[in-house]
């Protein structure tokens, strides 16, 4: 598995583990799909259910919105190098679906981010 799949792996791991994004998480049953250019696993998505996150490699029928782009914004979106919403208008990757559903989901990325170690 390349090491943005890893990372965001590890990204459900801790928010299934931090309080905060727990409640964001609850009650917010959705599914993010990524397709990632130049990565060894360039589909996998994310799946919010009863509060808890799920990875899981391969694509969904119908995810709430599909994130995509190439491996370097990818892993910087998720090391936090680069402002997701700055990275988005400067098209450096698209969103497909919900644009609500992604806000949503960056804001249980920041509790993570708050909680969470860097990643190297």
């Amino acid at each position: 598995m390349g090491r943005v799949a890893e990372g965001w792996k590890t990204f459900v791991e801790l928010a299934n583990s931090i309080e905060e994004a727990k409640k964001l998480m609850q009650g917010w049953d959705k599914v993010i799909q990524f397709v990632v250019d130049g990565e060894d696993t360039p589909e996998f998505y994310i799946e919010i259910k009863g509060g808890q996150a799920t990875f899981n490699v391969g694509k969904h029928e119908k995810p709430n919105f599909t994130m995509k782009g190439g491996e370097e914004i990818m892993w910087k979106l998720l090391t936090r190098e680069e402002d997701a919403t700055r990275a988005f208008m400067a098209k450096k990757y698209t969103i497909e679906g919900s644009l609500a559903d992604a806000m949503k989901f960056g804001k249980i990325g920041q509790e993570v981010g708050k909680k969470a170690p860097k990643f190297e």
